[in-house]
């Protein structure tokens, strides 16, 4: 009994001992926070590119008449 619960214990070490798929699970944390910083930075310039892109076609516009 007390092999067969040695054999568990040192499975259980093993098992939560790998670090495969880490790195992959690291960028991918990396990816989402650059993602959510650049939707918020957008949002917080909303009115500004809404502004800049009325104006643009605004001139495009005229000078097309």
């Amino acid at each position: 009994m007390v092999t067969q619960f040695s054999y568990f214990v040192l499975f259980v070490k093993s098992y939560f001992a790998k670090e495969e798929g880490q790195d992959l699970i690291e960028y991918a944390l990396i990816a989402g926070l650059l993602a959510l910083a650049a939707v918020a930075g957008l949002m917080a310039m909303s009115g500004t590119l809404e502004t800049m892109w009325l104006n643009l076609s605004g001139a495009l516009g005229t000078a097309a008449a």
